[in-house]
C-alpha cells in the first residue's frame, strides 16, 4: 500500500512539475525532444519563448539555455544602474541575451573568437531586442595581434596552443588583450569568462587591473592533470580581494586524457570544468 502511495505521489509531482513549468523551462524542455533527433553540428533556427534564435549544434545550445535561462546561472545583483557587463566568450549570444533581459540599460560588450559562431552572435542580438549590446569578433588574451583557434563547431574551440585542444579546423583569429580592456573602465560589474582553458592566463595578466572588477562568473577549466590551474586562479582571486564560491563541477567524462588502466580509479575523467563566483565584499 506504502509503496502505491509513493508511486502515485510521484506521478502527481510530475504532472505538477508539468503543469507549473516555466517559460523558460517549457523552452528547453521542447528544445532538448528536438535535439534527440538532430544530428551533432547541424546548424538552424529555433524559437525559445519570445527569442527567434539561430544555433550552429542544437545539443550544445540546449544546456547553454539550461544554465543560463532556467538556472539562471549567471545571474548577480548589483545597485548600478546600468551595470558594465564583459561577456567573454560569448558563443551564439544566450548569455548576453539573459543579461539584456535582467539589466535593460546594461552596457554589455560580447566577445567571441569562433567567426561561425560570431555570425550567430550577431544575428542573434540583432534579432532579440538586443542590438546595442557591442561585440567584438576576437579571443580575449593576453595580448593584442593574431593566435591560432581550434574551431570545434560548437562550444568547445579554443586557442591551439592551450593544454586539450579540441579536434577541429583550425583557423586564426585576431586576439585582445583583456587587461587593456578592463584598464579602460572605472569599473565593471560582470565579468563572465568562458574561455576554454585560457583563464589562467588572462587573469594572470588582468591581476593588476582586478581591483576594478566588482565580480565574476567564470567557467574554470582543468585539461592537463599534470599542470592543474585552478588552485593558481583561486590564489590570484584571493590575492586580488575577492571572495569566492566553487559548484557545477562537471567531470568531462567525454575528452581524454582519463585515469589509465594500471592507476585505482582507472578511467575516471581527469578533465573537468567548475563554475567559480567571485566578488568583492561590500563595506
Amino acid at each position: 500500500m506504502r509503496g502505491t502511495l509513493r508511486r502515485a505521489r510521484r506521478k502527481a509531482g510530475a504532472i505538477g512539475r508539468r503543469l507549473f513549468e516555466s517559460p523558460e523551462q517549457a523552452a528547453w524542455r521542447r528544445a532538448w525532444h528536438r535535439a534527440e533527433t538532430t544530428p551533432r553540428f547541424t546548424p538552424g533556427r529555433i524559437t525559445m519563448m519570445e527569442y527567434d534564435l539561430q544555433y550552429s549544434d542544437l545539443l550544445s545550445f540546449c544546456p547553454q539555455w539550461q544554465d543560463i535561462f532556467v538556472r539562471r546561472a549567471l545571474d548577480f545583483t548589483t545597485a548600478a544602474p546600468r551595470p558594465r557587463i564583459l561577456d567573454c566568450g560569448a558563443n551564439v549570444g544566450v548569455a548576453s541575451l539573459f543579461f539584456r533581459r535582467r539589466y535593460a540599460d546594461a552596457h554589455i560588450t560580447a566577445f567571441e573568437a569562433d567567426p561561425a559562431l560570431f555570425a550567430l552572435l550577431d544575428a542573434n542580438l540583432n534579432a532579440n531586442g538586443a542590438a546595442s549590446v557591442e561585440r567584438r569578433n576576437v579571443a580575449v588574451w593576453t595580448s593584442d595581434g593574431s593566435l591560432t583557434f581550434r574551431s570545434e563547431g560548437s562550444d568547445s574551440g579554443m586557442i591551439e596552443s592551450l593544454p586539450g585542444a579540441v579536434d577541429g579546423r583550425t583557423i586564426v583569429v585576431p586576439s585582445l588583450r583583456l587587461r587593456d580592456v578592463i584598464a579602460a573602465e572605472s569599473a565593471v560589474d560582470l565579468l563572465k569568462l568562458d574561455i576554454e582553458g585560457a583563464e589562467d592566463a588572462v587573469l594572470a595578466d588582468c591581476e593588476p587591473v582586478l581591483d576594478r572588477v566588482r565580480a565574476m562568473v567564470m567557467d574554470l577549466h582543468e585539461f592537463d592533470p599534470s599542470a592543474r590551474q585552478a588552485p593558481r586562479v583561486l590564489d590570484r582571486l584571493t590575492r586580488a580581494g575577492f571572495t569566492y564560491a566553487i559548484d557545477e563541477f562537471v567531470p568531462l567524462t567525454w575528452r581524454e586524457p582519463t585515469a589509465d588502466a594500471g592507476s585505482p580509479f582507472p578511467g575516471k575523467a581527469l578533465a573537468w570544468a567548475m563554475t567559480v563566483r567571485a566578488w568583492r565584499p561590500v563595506g
